[in-house]
């Protein structure tokens, strides 16, 4: 079977959720043996760039310098590829996906919804954008959840049985863990990955204020892809917490990996994601995790999480409190963590959508 992936998420995202679902995608299709391609040399993903078997086919370009030039090598392949091809885009940002034009028949298209966050913000503004397109266009839509099922139908008015559920994995090993060369406190909260908008850094850290100060030798430890803006370092400063927190800048999946293992608790306060990975991935490094009562958590986590309510810092405030105070509670999440991590891989990712392919062809 031909698939086409497109390189354009490889060039916008040294590394992230979305990036490491394609990458995790193409190497997963690659070892089933089908033919399985990215479109597009010029990268800076650092899966894709650490890979033994394939990495040495792509060539750095950490300013994505040579963002057209992989338009064009899609558009190529894409004419060439026959009509027995997927074409399988990646869709993290709106203006990264290719023109309709040039595109195979409609039912050879698979297209990744990974959540419908900006779309249930400004509904009317999203028909018509290229992923409304997309989505139209495409024989069948892979949504992350059934959350984001639900999202696609009452948004975009898509027939349901037109979209199939496929949940994500971990990449992550706690065999593999690495421990970093910056120092860590013996206690700490663990926050993971971006932190704008409905991430809800800002009223986690308020929430989180007291609780440090009234435990000195708690610390909250924070790993992403981007430092702290001027704007976070003021909140930071105002809240008198500096001295409580470390930052770690795009830790590779080792050092990741320990910082999960060694963590009290991860937290992950965002009011609404498609999916959240790093759920599975504290699991996978027996850590128990604290989460925000929205409906996406609630469908991955089930019993295996401790939730609380993202907009209420007295709630985030108690939760974490009873967290970091009740060992037998943190030992019981870590156990239905392990339990439920079964349900999801990146293997049974790939093989629902390989068969998810053939209905296509």
């Amino acid at each position: 079977m031909k698939i086409i992936y497109d390189a354009q998420i490889f060039l916008q995202q040294k590394a992230g959720g979305i990036s490491r679902y394609h990458y995790e995608l193409f190497k997963g299709m690659r070892r089933r043996g089908h033919d399985a391609r990215i479109a597009g040399r010029f990268v800076k993903n650092r899966y894709l760039l650490s890979d033994r078997s394939g990495g040495k086919s792509f060539i750095p370009d950490p300013t994505a310098s040579f963002a057209l030039f992989n338009r064009w090598a899609l558009q190529r392949k894409l004419k060439t590829a026959g009509q027995d091809a997927i074409f399988h885009p990646a869709n993290a940002y709106d203006f990264l996906l290719p023109d309709l034009h040039g595109l195979p028949g409609a039912r050879n298209t698979v297209f990744t919804i990974h959540d419908m966050i900006v779309e249930k913000q400004n509904p009317t503004l999203s028909i018509g954008a290229n992923k409304w397109l997309y989505a139209r266009h495409a024989g069948r839509i892979i949504a992350v959840s059934e959350a984001t099922k639900k999202d696609i139908v009452a948004l975009w008015g898509i027939a349901p049985e037109k979209i199939e559920v496929v949940y994500h994995g971990s990449s992550l090993h706690l065999q593999s863990a690495r421990k970093p060369a910056q120092p860590l406190p013996e206690r700490f909260l663990l926050y993971v990955g971006d932190r704008d908008g409905h991430k809800n850094f800002d009223t986690f850290v308020r929430a989180a204020t007291g609780l440090l100060k009234k435990h000195p030798a708690l610390y909250l430890v924070c790993a992403g892809k981007r430092a702290f803006s001027h704007r976070e370092r003021l909140l930071l400063k105002e809240l008198g917490i500096g001295k409580q927190l470390l930052f770690f800048l795009r830790p590779d999946d080792n050092v990741l990996a320990y910082l999960y293992a060694k963590a009290q608790a991860f937290v992950f306060p965002s009011v609404d994601e498609g999916f959240g990975i790093p759920i599975l991935e504290a699991w996978s490094c027996g850590t128990p995790v604290a989460l925000s009562c929205n409906p996406c958590f609630r469908e991955v986590a089930a019993e295996a999480g401790y939730y609380f309510d993202p907009l209420s810092p007295e709630s985030i405030c108690e939760a974490l409190e009873t967290i970091l105070s009740d060992q037998a509670l943190r030992k019981d999440l870590v156990n239905k963590g392990a339990a439920r991590l079964e349900l999801f891989s990146w293997e049974k990712t790939v093989e629902q959508t390989s068969g998810l392919y053939k209905t296509l062809l």
